[in-house]
C-alpha cells in the first residue's frame, strides 16, 4: 500500500498489550471514516477501519530489531499519527518519554478523541516546521495545545521518541504522542 495515501487517512496507531474487545469496539465506532493502523505485534481486529502496517523496505531491518513499544512509536512517527491506547498502557512508554501530558482526570471518550486530533495536529506541525528549534523547547511550547485538560493529577499521554538511523530519517522523524483513553 502507498505510504502517503495511508498516512493521509490515518487517525492513530493502535497499541494494546492484550486483546481488549471493548476498546476495539470503541475504536471502530468512533473512527468509521479514518484508518487505525495495527502494528504487526497485535492480532488484526476485524473491522474496515483497521489497516495492517509495516515499515518501508529500507526500514525493515531497523524495525525488526525494535521492542513493541518502539515499533508503535516508529510507526507513529512514520505515519504522523498518534498512538492510541488505554490508560494502563501509558506506563509502557515511560522509557521513551520526552515529556508527559498531565491532566485533571483520565480522558473520557469525548476529551480523548478531541486530544487525539490535537496530538495529530501537533505531530504534523512539527514535521512541517523547519525543525530549527530544539525538540524539547518545541514540545514545551506545544503542550499549550492541551489547555482544556491541563492539570497535574494524572498522566493521560506523553510525547515520545526513539533514535532513528540517519538513512531513514527522511521517512520517520520528530516525535510520537501517546494518548490513553478510558472507555468505561
Amino acid at each position: 500500500m502507498d505510504l502517503l495515501a495511508l498516512a493521509k487517512n490515518m487517525r492513530a496507531i493502535l497499541y494494546l498489550k492484550e486483546r481488549n474487545e471493548n476498546f476495539i469496539k470503541f475504536v471502530l465506532k468512533y473512527n468509521r471514516w479514518r484508518s487505525i493502523g495495527v502494528p504487526d505485534f497485535i492480532d488484526m481486529p476485524e473491522g474496515k477501519s483497521f489497516v495492517s502496517l509495516s515499515p518501508p523496505q529500507k526500514a525493515e531491518k531497523f524495525y525488526s530489531e525494535l521492542e513493541n513499544e518502539e515499533k508503535a512509536i516508529f510507526l507513529s512517527m512514520l505515519y504522523i499519527a498518534p498512538v492510541l491506547t488505554i490508560p494502563s498502557c501509558l506506563k509502557d512508554f515511560e522509557k521513551y518519554e520526552i515529556m508527559p501530558i498531565m491532566a485533571k482526570e483520565i480522558l473520557d471518550i469525548r476529551e480523548g478523541l478531541r486530544h487525539l486530533r490535537i496530538a495529530e495536529y501537533s505531530m504534523l506541525d512539527y514535521r512541517l516546521s523547519n525543525e530549527d528549534e530544539e525538540m524539547n523547547e518545541y514540545i514545551s511550547k506545544d503542550l499549550r495545545r492541551f489547555w482544556r485538560i491541563k492539570g497535574d493529577k494524572v498522566k493521560v499521554g506523553s510525547y515520545c521518541s526513539i533514535a532513528i538511523p540517519d538513512e531513514i530519517k527522511d521517512v520517520a522523524r520528530g516525535y510520537a504522542i501517546v494518548i490513553g483513553i478510558k472507555i468505561e
